[in-house]
């Protein structure tokens, strides 16, 4: 018995090595990126292959991978299929950058900004600098410590956010990380953490209704509202913590029914649906 299970252990090892990886689902990573991110070689025994270290990789690796699944082909193919995330939304973290995030919250990519580039053609050559301004900013620097004040930081400039998404701003997001779900820091005199739960259930809502895709902007800023601006035509007012699936079926019909049928080319308005009796109220401006 024993000499059988080692012949078969053996044939195993053998007869079933990894010739062929074969990749499918993918759209934002090429077949080459997911096979080399996978930890998976040619040649690997396909029986031997653990199927959960190879999807956790894949995960952490590969943000806008959303699931991973593995299938053989015997005797010799390891079929990796894969979903991906679609970017719905561009989100301001509050500190001079713009990421890619999808319905769930998930932080996509971290987008490339210009904000020091401005900086850094500013600053003088080593040759223009004078020893003057240096003294005089020295003496700044000491007058500021005796009296035990330190100066006050600048506040970072928002850059313009990126086109082809919905922008959202409002949030400081708590040591942002690409692959990572959104979070946002502590709390002083509003929840942001209401705040997020809320964006997190009314994106999805939007995007299953057919609305996301005019979406210019979502604004967090406020005590308890969220702004939504679309189309460049219409101000939508809501409040935190609603039903936001019902809320965009009576966007829908408000948008149909008289939006759409009696407004003009150029007419703009708001859209109020924060009334305690849960009804619309559409004004044009």
């Amino acid at each position: 018995m024993v000499l059988i299970l080692a012949v078969i252990l053996g044939g195993s090892i053998v007869f079933f090595k990894i010739n062929t990886i074969e990749v499918e689902g993918n759209v934002h990573y090429t077949e080459e990126e997911i096979v080399s991110a996978s930890g998976v070689n040619l040649g690997d025994n396909l029986l031997l292959t653990r199927d959960t270290t190879v999807v956790a990789r894949l995960l952490t690796q590969l943000p806008y991978v959303s699931s991973v699944t593995l299938s053989h082909k015997l005797p010799d193919t390891l079929v990796i299929t894969v979903a991906e995330s679609d970017a719905q939304a561009a989100i301001y973290d509050g500190n001079g950058s713009w990421w890619l995030m999808d319905s769930s919250g998930k932080l996509l990519e971290l987008l490339a900004s210009d904000t020091g580039s401005a900086a850094e053609d500013g600053e003088a050559s080593s040759g223009d600098l004078e020893p003057e301004p240096e003294a005089e900013e020295a003496d700044v620097s000491e007058a500021e410590a005796s009296s035990g004040t330190e100066p006050e930081a600048e506040a970072v400039e928002m850059p313009d956010p990126p086109e082809g998404y919905p922008y959202i701003i409002g949030l400081t997001l708590a040591t942002p990380e690409t692959g990572s779900i959104i979070s946002v820091e502590g709390d002083g005199e509003r929840s942001q953490s209401l705040m997020l739960e809320s964006l997190l259930n009314l994106l999805p809502s939007f995007q299953n209704r057919g609305l996301l895709k005019d979406v210019v902007s979502i604004d967090l800023s406020g005590e308890s509202e969220i702004i939504v601006n679309y189309q460049n035509r219409l101000t939508i007012r809501l409040l935190q913590d609603e039903d936001y699936d019902y809320k965009a079926k009576l966007i829908l019909g408000v948008l149909e029914n008289y939006v759409d049928a009696n407004w003009e080319d150029g007419d703009t308005g708001t859209l109020d649906m924060t009334f305690s009796d849960g009804n619309p109220r559409l004004t044009k401006n």
